[in-house]
């Protein structure tokens, strides 16, 4: 198995213990329909990142509060964060917490992102990439996407992964060089959204 492939599936697989440690899946399930999104479900896993999107009719933020003061009883839980976007473009309520993993001091800090959206959310939404970005990565591509997110994080670079995931799936880039040439040419203020993967990437 390629190293780079090795080291993701690996990621997913603390990342999946995470899940269950908290119990992230259950409580967000009590609020509504669970998602696990972003790279973690395609398996193109390089950061200490989850992402986790829920739907349910009418976000509210007691519903979201009961889920954080659950998780803030946990000892490797070490920070929580709240915010309420639903009068923005985003409409959602969203939270992070910071997880030490294994619970103690020499462990590595991950970072859980959560959504809550309202169930008639008409906006872009990772929950609706997953099925079709496992659909259209192929090993070559992976290794590509793998590549240059690991070659991103240690020249301390950081730019959305939908970017990278447009260079590889849409431009064919390979190489953390052919990419940055790739980048400096794009306008970033013109950000991709995720809904045009699907419209431009060839099945």
């Amino acid at each position: 198995m390629e190293e780079l492939i090795y080291r993701s599936i690996q990621r997913k697989k603390i990342a999946l213990k995470i899940l269950n440690e908290l119990d992230l899946i259950e409580k967000w399930g009590e609020v509504g329909e669970v998602h696990l999104v972003g790279a973690t479900a395609y398996n193109l896993m390089v950061n200490h990142d989850i992402d986790i999107e829920t739907f349910c009719d009418i976000p509210c933020p007691q519903n979201v509060f009961k889920v954080l003061g659950d998780l803030a009883n946990h000892s490797g839980v070490v920070e929580i964060k709240f915010h309420n976007y639903m009068n923005s473009p985003f409409k959602g309520l969203y939270s992070k917490l910071t997880y030490r993993y294994p619970d103690n001091t020499e462990g590595i800090l991950w970072n859980v992102d959560m959504w809550l959206f309202p169930s008639n959310h008409t906006g872009p939404l990772s929950r609706d990439l997953v099925g079709f970005m496992n659909k259209v990565i192929t090993d070559k591509s992976r290794k590509s996407i793998l590549d240059i997110k690991e070659h991103l994080v240690r020249l301390g670079l950081n730019y959305p992964s939908v970017f990278i995931y447009r260079a590889v799936l849409v431009d064919g880039i390979e190489g953390i060089n052919h990419f940055l040439d790739w980048i400096n040419n794009q306008d970033l203020k013109e950000t991709f959204k995720l809904e045009t993967l699907t419209g431009v990437i060839k099945e």
